[in-house]
């Protein structure tokens, strides 16, 4: 039942609603949330984002030669807190922002992993010195999951004694060496823990791979959402040229 008493509202125009449809899909207005930032925003924050990795990097691998390993630890869940609950949460919203921000996520794991392994070998590479150590002992144990770990103690040249690194994989290979005499990169301050063998065999350009793989997914994280973003705002004008014609 459709009365026009004076106390009902008039039936709205199906004219008009026709007109502010059409006006509307003309028009293509975006909610507030789903407009697209803009360009120079988007090329700034992913900035940030690269700065922040190789900044997280520098620190990382700083302390970890200048302090210790627990502490290169503490850094790097610093870093990622900070990471995951401020800088991830300030990125724009543009174009294939969701992919870009799993690969970029990503990049960063692999970029805490192979700063981590690749500190010690790329200093001793850089400031380390090579020599002839004695070994004093060398022990084995049992990991977790049923492994044999090494531990192996030697003199350095210098006199000092260290323990060698346990991620050089050589302590296995220890015993057989004649007078107990093994080559070792070693660091004269004693900043890092000396490894077995010369500077040719600290594998640095494989140990630096991973960082490299974790930037160029950054990289193109970065890439591909700046490329999305002007790919759409460069071809709004033109559309709506288009549509003005018809």
């Amino acid at each position: 039942m459709s009365g026009k008493g004076p106390g009902r509202p008039k039936d709205p125009d199906p004219s008009e609603e026709e007109l502010f449809r059409r006006l509307g899909k003309e028009l293509r207005w975006p909610a507030r949330s789903e407009r697209e930032p803009p360009l120079r925003h988007v090329v700034r924050r992913w900035s940030q984002l690269l700065g922040f990795d190789l900044a997280m990097v520098a620190a990382s691998s700083l302390v970890a030669v200048r302090v210790g390993r627990w502490p290169a630890v503490a850094t790097w869940v610093a870093f990622t807190v900070l990471y995951v609950f401020w800088l991830r949460r300030r990125m724009p919203r543009a174009p294939g922002h969701k992919a870009a921000g799993i690969l970029a996520g990503l990049g960063y794991a692999i970029l805490v992993v192979g700063a981590g392994y690749a500190t010690p070998r790329v200093y001793l590479d850089t400031w380390g010195k090579e020599g002839t150590a004695t070994v004093v002992d060398q022990s084995t144990s049992r990991t977790r999951g049923g492994g044999e770990a090494y531990t192996c103690t030697v003199i350095l040249p210098g006199g000092d004694t260290r323990r060698l690194e346990a991620s050089s994989g050589t302590c296995k290979r220890l015993t057989p060496l004649v007078d107990g005499q093994v080559p070792v990169v070693y660091d004269p301050a004693h900043v890092v823990l000396p490894m077995a063998g010369t500077k040719g065999q600290l594998g640095v350009g494989k140990s630096v791979l991973p960082c490299g793989i974790g930037l160029l997914l950054v990289v193109g994280a970065g890439a591909h959402t700046i490329r999305r973003t002007a790919v759409v705002q460069r071809g709004r004008p033109h559309s709506g040229r288009r549509d003005k014609r018809g």
